[in-house]
């Protein structure tokens, strides 16, 4: 593996379709939601807290503990060149990935979508499978008994399916690390699908490559069963087009995502 760099984002903002039009490119692969964060967060869990780590100098066998880290995910993607690791978890754990990896190489992609569309997406998903209850509403039936409820349970101020991204975001900018943050409009991604490749290519410090966007198939795949199928991720190949949803909003539940995720809607607002 040469570079390692990451995916994030809003949830129904284009990441399944941007990792697949980047896997495209035989330098680059790009992935589903990955696992790989859970288990380097987990490591590092074992190493903070298993009894045996106590015993030795905590800080030499630091040095080894990174190294070890380190060779796991070079060895994950050793036959890979370019990587682009999905999960949301990954915008404000540049830190953590600089010293292991020791550089400060790494970039983030940070999938962005207008919040009222990425709950109407959602909305209409819970729609489509409505005789199917989801593993959330199992635990708590309130939080999805109306509309409102659902807005909640989605915006809320708690980390939540669409508040998380944006407070992992905002923490990372907080960090002083927006330098490495791209910030990908969805609806650009499929107006000007070459021209925002393209600035990704030179955001990670790659040569442009010429995308033929009829060729566009699937390469990576998601399995949501787990989740009664509420999510589901598939691309439409051969072609890269936006597909606004139709479910409608009363006013009321508009203005309250609008509010929630008003910042991060300006910033988006100000990126030519």
């Amino acid at each position: 593996m040469k570079n390692l760099h990451f995916v994030s984002g809003f949830p129904r903002s284009g990441s399944t379709l941007l990792c697949n039009l980047l896997n495209m490119n035989p330098k680059f692969h790009a992935t589903p939601t990955s696992p790989t964060i859970d288990m380097v967060m987990q490591m590092r869990k074992v190493f903070s807290h298993n009894p045996s780590y106590k015993n030795v100098d905590r800080m030499e066998e630091a040095l080894r503990f990174k190294a070890g880290v380190r060779a796991y995910l070079q060895a994950y993607y050793q036959d890979k060149s370019v990587v682009f690791d999905k999960n949301r978890g990954w915008v404000n754990k540049l830190p953590i990935v600089d010293r292991i990896m020791e550089n400060e190489e790494s970039k983030v992609i940070f999938c962005y979508r207008n919040p009222v569309e990425v709950f109407q997406s959602i909305e209409s998903q819970y729609q489509k499978t409505i005789m199917m209850e989801n593993s959330d509403e199992m635990n708590n039936e309130l939080a999805f008994t109306t509309l409102y409820n659902r807005v909640e349970t989605f915006v809320g101020q708690n980390f939540t399916l669409m508040s998380t991204p944006v407070a992992l975001l905002e923490d990372a900018l907080t960090q002083g690390h927006g330098s490495r943050i791209l910030i990908v409009r969805y609806d650009r991604l499929c107006s000007e699908p070459q021209k925002t490749l393209n600035m990704i290519h030179e955001f990670v410090g790659e040569e442009t490559f010429s995308y033929d966007f009829s060729q566009l198939k699937q390469t990576t795949f998601e399995n949501d069963a787990a989740y009664n199928y509420k999510f589901l991720h598939s691309i439409r190949e051969g072609e890269v087009r936006y597909s606004p949803t139709t479910i409608n909003l009363p006013k009321e539940a508009i203005d309250r995502i609008e509010k929630r995720f008003e910042w991060i809607t300006k910033r988006v607002e100000n990126i030519k």
